[in-house]
């Protein structure tokens, strides 16, 4: 018996499509292996349709579909991350396309990234909020137009990786020009399907913790491979638990001109790419949109080009690269008919040194999986936490990939030292302080005595002596002295 998920009721599905027909036959075939796609099953379908004029139509699609790995479910969040992809097809993306052609976009600057969707549901009952088995989006196959997947291990050239800024500085682009067209409708049509998940909340606190520790461990392990940079895992360790704690903060949010559609997840394999009869890659398609959030798009630019493009080529360009895609950018916002008067090379630069922090803990565990020995891994009977984890898992590219995004943190200033985060975090804390004085230098005789305590009891100044006027004053004049004191 086939192991190969079924697409139940796949008429119903493509009905706004068929104009009529009806589907004869299907075949259905996994489109790919194991170790390629976590997040979700992939399936490619041939299907038959009745005569249209006389002749017999094909279509050839993809369904995509959730995992059947219980663990991956769990991480996933299936609920959230399933619904999120199905409303950037169905209702976002008309919104992006309807835009351009109000504005008279031309053609070759047009938005063209998003693969066309056949149809989409959560499950087979239209009463049944949750996600399920039958879950399914249908996309074109585009395989069949020649697009292709480029190679993981290897990563982009210079003239991919043009390419791809390109497209992605539109897919930026759109969702902004939108919101300064039509806030109400942005809000409405994109931004209320950008709901931000913890990867790690589809965890019990448990196996959090359990995978937590694995991973330092492991990340510890694996800097003692690399000499030139062991010295820095204090303050990498550290860094690394406060992108978690950011990860984690659902309620997280900074009102910054460049938040858009955030990918999230904007890797080698999530890019396909087309090439012209020379040979020369021509189009580009971007896909799974599972993690998508409401967040600055450089996180997306740093991400994609840490994890995706080859190490010389991304040595060699990195400054170029960002200049190339913030200037396509702002091509493309004024084609969408924004205005780019709050847009400057100089606000997108602070930009990126802010992000950039926080932005490594997905990098270096990104390429943990990125760079994963694929026939390894299709030869495990099991995929659990602790594949990621098992050090005969990766090669030498994983550690010449992770000794060049450490270093260019270095470099760049991207690395938080401990003092660095004590004078960014000292002056938000001067309430907490000073409010904890007074309660912990109270006359305890006088609190005593009291017949009754209220909130003025705390604001009474007979309850308090020297000792808690001569704290106060060491706090504030050594705060000033820091520097700690917002002018």
């Amino acid at each position: 018996m086939s192991n190969t998920p079924e697409v139940r009721d796949l008429e119903c599905l493509l009905s706004t499509k068929l104009n009529g027909r009806k589907v004869i036959e299907c075949t259905t075939r996994h489109l790919t292996a194991v170790g390629d796609n976590y997040g979700s099953t992939m399936l490619a379908l041939d299907v038959k349709l009745s005569p249209a004029d006389g002749e017999e139509e094909f279509l050839q699609l993809v369904a995509k579909m959730c995992p059947t790995n219980q663990m991956l479910l769990e991480i996933f969040q299936v609920n959230i991350t399933f619904t999120k992809e199905m409303a950037i097809y169905m209702v976002s993306v008309p919104e992006f396309l309807r835009l351009q052609a109000d504005e008279g976009c031309p053609d070759d600057e047009k938005l063209d990234v998003f693969i066309e969707c056949y149809g989409s549901r959560t499950s087979l009952s239209p009463t049944e909020a949750s996600v399920d088995a039958d879950a399914v989006i249908l996309l074109e196959n585009i395989k069949i137009k020649g697009y292709t997947v480029g190679d993981r291990a290897k990563g982009f050239d210079l003239e991919h990786t043009e390419l791809i800024l390109r497209n992605v500085a539109k897919f930026h682009a759109a969702p902004i020009a939108l919101r300064h067209k039509d806030a109400q409708l942005f809000d409405q049509k994109v931004r209320a399907h950008l709901k931000k998940i913890d990867i790690d909340e589809g965890l019990t606190s448990e196996a959090a913790a359990e995978m937590k520790k694995k991973q330092f461990q492991a990340f510890e392990n694996e800097l003692k491979s690399i000499p030139e940079v062991l010295s820095l895992y204090d303050i990498i360790a550290r860094q690394l638990e406060m992108c978690q704690e950011r990860q984690r903060d659902l309620n997280f949010y900074e009102e910054n001109i460049f938040n858009t559609i955030c990918h999230n997840d904007l890797w080698v394999n999530n890019v396909m790419i087309a090439y012209d009869a020379a040979g020369k890659p021509s189009r580009v398609k971007i896909f799974d949109f599972q993690l998508i959030m409401y967040a600055s798009m450089s996180l997306d630019v740093l991400f994609f080009l840490f994890t995706s493009v080859q190490n010389d080529i991304l040595l060699e360009n990195f400054d170029n690269f960002l200049k190339f895609y913030f200037d396509e950018f702002c091509k493309s916002l004024k084609f969408f008919g924004c205005p780019l008067d709050d847009f400057t090379w100089e606000k997108f630069n602070e930009d990126i040194n802010k992000q950039a922090p926080y932005e490594l803990y997905h990098i270096t565990s990104m390429i943990k999986i990125l760079l994963i020995d694929k026939q390894k891994m299709a030869e495990k009977e099991e995929i659990t936490d602790d594949t990621f984890y098992d050090a005969e898992m990766v090669g030498p590219n994983y550690y010449e990939k992770l000794k060049l995004i450490i270093l260019e943190y270095k470099k760049r200033n991207w690395l938080i030292e401990f003092n660095e985060d004590i004078n960014k975090q000292a002056p938000y804390e001067l309430y907490h302080i000073t409010s904890m004085i007074k309660i912990l230098l109270i006359d305890k005789q006088k609190m005593a005595e009291k017949e009754e305590i209220t909130d003025d009891t705390f604001y009474d100044a007979e309850m308090v002596g020297p000792n808690y006027y001569e704290k106060l004053k060491l706090i504030i004049l050594e705060y000033k002295k820091r520097n700690w004191l917002i002018e």
